[in-house]
């Protein structure tokens, strides 16, 4: 046993109240990904006999240092954040050996991040998921409710926009080879490509992405919502959604068919 989840006991210690039929539906759905022990909402999120901490061991020879840990036997393994290196270190566990790795979704908490992880012994070939792409849909739709929380539609693993692609190279390579930038497909994580708008968007893709939200394509005006689009991008780190794009189009141009 390689993961142990321990994200349920994490949001009641944040004072979330668990219920019950969605408390089973999770042990389910994380059942379905490979992840054999979950932690039910009564349980500490650190066992009374753990190993936990380490934040600061990448600094070091850290493999000698996992090799001394895993002689101590199945204890529970909790990487501490404090350097925010908890999830790398949780990787490097893995690649030393190591189970028994303590870990919530997203890496609530601090500890590491379930999901990347999850992935991590997926592309390594260690524990392989099949046919996973619903449950990680599940998994993101109760963690929502169960936590109050929005998963941020580019947030790694989990984000709606992960497999998204403004223009250029991306796009061009989707019929092609999507290998050729993607790290996993995005079936794998009930994911799929889209096409967003943002700041090297051009004419072709907006008109596309135009057509794909059946708007209007606003011929004259094309310069200028590039220009507010790219400027919005810009101010915000990152692509649009399709609905903050709808709004930004609005905005300046009003309601638009």
């Amino acid at each position: 046993m390689s993961l142990i989840d321990a994200t349920l006991p994490v949001l009641v210690a944040q004072g979330h109240n668990i219920d019950r039929r969605l408390s089973h539906r999770w042990a389910q759905a994380l059942g379905q990904i490979g992840v054999t022990r979950v932690k039910s909402p009564k349980e500490p999120v650190v066992a009374s006999e753990a190993l936990y901490g380490l934040d600061g061991a990448l600094t070091g020879d850290y493999q000698e240092l996992f090799k001394k840990l895993r002689r101590l036997g199945q204890l529970e393994v909790v990487f501490g954040d404090d350097e925010g290196w908890a999830t790398a270190l949780a990787a490097c566990w893995l690649e030393e050996g190591g189970s028994n790795l303590v870990c919530s979704l997203r890496g609530v908490g601090r500890l590491p991040a379930l999901e990347s992880l999850r992935l991590y012994l997926h592309l390594s070939g260690r524990e392989k998921l099949a046919n996973s792409g619903q449950a990680f849909l599940e998994i993101r739709q109760l963690f929502e409710r169960l936590s109050g929380l929005a998963i941020d539609p580019f947030e790694p693993v989990l984000g709606r926009g992960v497999f998204a692609g403004e223009s250029g190279v991306h796009v061009d390579s989707w019929p092609k080879d999507p290998s050729l930038y993607e790290p996993f497909p995005p079936e794998l994580v009930g994911a799929k490509r889209l096409l967003t708008i943002g700041r090297h968007t051009g004419r072709v893709a907006l008109r596309l992405k135009c057509w794909q939200l059946g708007l209007t394509w606003p011929e004259e005006k094309a310069p200028d919502l590039l220009t507010w689009i790219r400027d919005k991008a810009v101010e915000l780190e990152r692509s649009l959604t399709d609905q903050e794009f709808v709004d930004l189009a609005e905005s300046h141009m009003g309601t638009w068919a």
